[in-house]
């Protein structure tokens, strides 16, 4: 591919950070439809009501990372998804076990600037290579005022950058209805 153009500045406000984190089973996604620029637009889901389940996690503490590298000239993208979760309590434990024990994930997220991203799923390889659960570091702190919770680091890799999601999808429309 030859450089076809190049880059103006763009001094539009740019904020750091996620804002919501939804995660479903890999086998739950049926699928993802993604337009000639490779925006996905449809992401449809398995039968039986299973959907993403949002993650929340204490304020400033997500963040998505992609690193490109090329190797014996192949590219290859890793991305990685760290977010951190209050308190070491039973709740947390199970539902942070359920992301350790599972043969990969799809992964929506919104960053700072309302722009959704799908994570573990792309327009090049489909749901071959799913996010999964590279990190799981739980501490207590050591002073009274240390935070004490699970910091969580999720990984896939791809041959492309992240694909953005059609601003019609919304985190809450991925979600699992509740009762």
């Amino acid at each position: 591919m030859a450089l076809a153009a190049g880059l103006s500045k763009d001094c539009a406000a740019n904020s750091g950070g996620i804002k919501r984190i939804a995660i479903a089973n890999e086998a739950d996604v049926s699928g993802v439809t993604y337009d000639t620029t490779d925006v996905a637009t449809v992401i449809t889901v398995a039968s039986g009501g299973k959907k993403f389940h949002e993650f929340e996690f204490e304020q400033d503490t997500a963040e998505w990372r992609e690193n490109g590298e090329l190797i014996n000239g192949s590219l290859k993208y890793t991305q990685e998804l760290e977010f951190f979760i209050r308190k070491n309590n039973n709740t947390n434990r199970t539902a942070l076990a359920e992301l350790g024990s599972n043969c990969g994930f799809i992964v929506v997220i919104e960053d700072m600037n309302g722009t959704l991203y799908i994570l573990g799923h792309s327009s090049d390889l489909l749901n071959e290579r799913p996010m999964k659960l590279a990190s799981d570091a739980t501490a207590s702190g050591k002073e009274l005022t240390d935070l004490a919770g699970s910091t969580m680091t999720l990984t896939a890799m791809s041959v492309a950058k992240a694909n953005t999601v059609d601003s019609s999808i919304t985190i809450d429309s991925l979600l699992v209805a509740t009762t």
